[in-house]
């Protein structure tokens, strides 16, 4: 196919502390990327980011499709943001992308459910369905039901896992929710707190406890060993055919959280007798899976 005939989605996924996006053909070949820090006001770069990508596709040739946009907020099943949890948005995305690129197609949704939905789509298990969960600087998941969509709820708001509790076995003095315990954010934070040491994130801490840091190496292990817990109650409830574990944090094989996750996983889920247990993968999208899934919003 020439590149005048390609049909692209603009695709955005939208963070607390990026903007990211791509051109996405239909084969889930990305085309295109951009990528800019999230500014105070994020509408705005938002806008701003939709224009780079149609100027792109406009240079480029490509036929535009639409434009899918991933928020790390609940999301209506109108595709309305219901949230200010992570980003201060003074307007609807779907009404202001809609405005900044007069006949395009738009289509909007939770960050986590497009993550869902790029892999159920090109990463594989939308035939069986999965419990798809989103570690990275936060902490959500989504269930896909067999055939590739994703469990919304009445509300949109069945993404919630990290609101659980922290596992009483894990760190039973723990205040707060499980997001702001095993996060990169939440990692980040409860190092600073330990250490009196600036660590913004699970990649500065992972830094320190490779330097011989105990206390890192501690905060690390405590996520891992708190999400694997929480995965079992998942398991117990849900009863998915797999875990899929995305996000930038959870597509990353290897490191302590991961290690640590694999453990508690496999040790909770033998003591519950289970045959056939659901298992746990990376997400063959990686980290991609969120410009995957907002790019299928609007393509065929």
């Amino acid at each position: 196919m020439s590149a005048a005939a390609r049909r692209v989605a603009l695709a955005l996924d939208v963070g607390g502390t990026k903007i990211a996006g791509a051109l996405v053909a239909e084969d889930g070949t990305l085309l295109h990327r951009t990528r800019r820090p999230s500014p105070r006001a994020p509408m705005a770069g938002t806008a701003e980011a939709a224009v780079e990508l149609a100027d792109a596709a406009r240079e480029r040739g490509y036929e535009v499709a639409g434009l899918g946009a991933g928020f790390p907020e609940y999301v209506d099943p109108a595709g309305r943001l219901t949230a200010r949890e992570v980003i201060d948005w003074d307007e609807q995305p779907h009404a202001l992308l809609s405005r900044t690129l007069p006949g395009v197609p738009v289509a909007v949704d939770s960050d986590v459910r497009c993550g869902a939905r790029g892999e159920a789509r090109w990463g594989g298990g939308a035939e069986e369905g999965f419990l798809y969960v989103s570690l990275g600087t936060g902490l959500s998941s989504t269930l896909i039901l067999p055939g590739g969509a994703p469990l919304s709820g009445a509300r949109g708001e069945a993404i919630a896992l990290g609101e659980l509790g922290v596992p009483s076995s894990v760190d039973a003095e723990w205040p707060g929710n499980l997001e702001r315990y095993a996060s990169g954010r939440g990692i980040g934070e409860r190092c600073a707190a330990l250490t009196g040491a600036a660590t913004p994130g699970a990649r500065e801490v992972t830094e320190r406890a490779a330097a011989g840091d105990e206390q890192a190496a501690w905060v690390l292990d405590s996520a891992g060993r708190a999400l694997g817990t929480a995965l079992v109650w998942t398991v117990r409830l849900l009863d998915p055919a797999a875990i899929v574990l995305g996000g930038g944090l959870g597509s990353a094989e290897g490191g302590r959280v991961r290690a640590a996750l694999d453990a508690a996983y496999a040790k909770g889920l033998a003591a519950t007798g289970r045959p056939a247990p659901p298992p746990l993968r990376t997400a063959a999208t990686g980290p991609e899976a969120g410009l995957l899934g907002a790019a299928s919003l609007v393509l065929p």
